[in-house]
């Protein structure tokens, strides 16, 4: 519970510096939105009316506060890479501390389809050789402990690329906030060539002809 009050207090501060960002980069979903870790629902606010929303929160003390909208589902539990069809994800302040990016980015390539999105916005890792990344790295075990399984020098963007993930729009920033100060918000889709690779050789199969030829490169793991 204490965690709970911890995280809408902080957002209380966190909020007022992002929420231009916010507004741009969530405004404009359409379709299913699936969001990861709705925290107490600050991001609803920023979508569209005409949006159906799905979201996961696994802290119950954070889910009661979430306004469903209408015809939105909250799911209250972790979300550990089972695939939901949707149009678009939204990411905010949860990549750091998922167990597993890996799965969950995996699973979040697996639910949008083809053309669908990641919108995110984390903080992360400060780039290497800095004080600020030396801070992280030195703090991190008693900072995971006491932010509940928080990783503030955590290496996202480079994950969301691993997972299969283009990125179309990227943007990295700084805000007044010590540990978690490095920032990026950015827009990741499907890797349409992934995606037709795999149809033509989902359709070659059939017809029983060996998929010689076909591109290769940035296949999800």
């Amino acid at each position: 519970m204490w965690f709970a009050w911890l995280l809408r207090w902080l957002s209380r501060y966190h909020e007022p510096l992002v929420a231009d960002r916010k507004r741009k980069l969530f405004g404009s979903l359409t379709g299913r939105v699936l969001e990861i870790g709705a925290g107490d629902g600050v991001n609803l606010k920023y979508l569209a009316p005409d949006v159906s929303w799905v979201g996961l929160e696994p802290n119950s003390h954070l889910a009661r506060h979430i306004v469903v909208p209408p015809g939105g589902r909250l799911i209250i539990d972790t979300y550990r890479g089972e695939v939901i069809d949707c149009d678009a994800v939204i990411c905010s302040l949860v990549l750091c501390s998922v167990t597993d990016p890996a799965t969950v980015l995996r699973g979040i390539y697996d639910s949008l389809r083809p053309g669908g999105q990641l919108v995110f916005l984390e903080h992360v890792a400060a780039p290497a050789g800095t004080a600020l990344r030396r801070r992280q790295d030195f703090w991190l075990p008693i900072w995971k402990r006491c932010a509940g399984g928080c990783h503030p020098n955590r290496e996202t963007l480079d994950a969301i690329e691993a997972a299969g993930f283009r990125i179309e729009r990227i943007e990295k920033f700084d805000l007044p906030l010590g540990l978690a100060s490095a920032h990026i918000t950015g827009v990741a889709t499907k890797n349409l060539l992934t995606v037709k690779s795999l149809l033509v050789r989902a359709l070659l199969s059939l017809v029983g002809v060996p998929p010689v030829g076909i591109p290769k490169e940035r296949e999800p793991p």
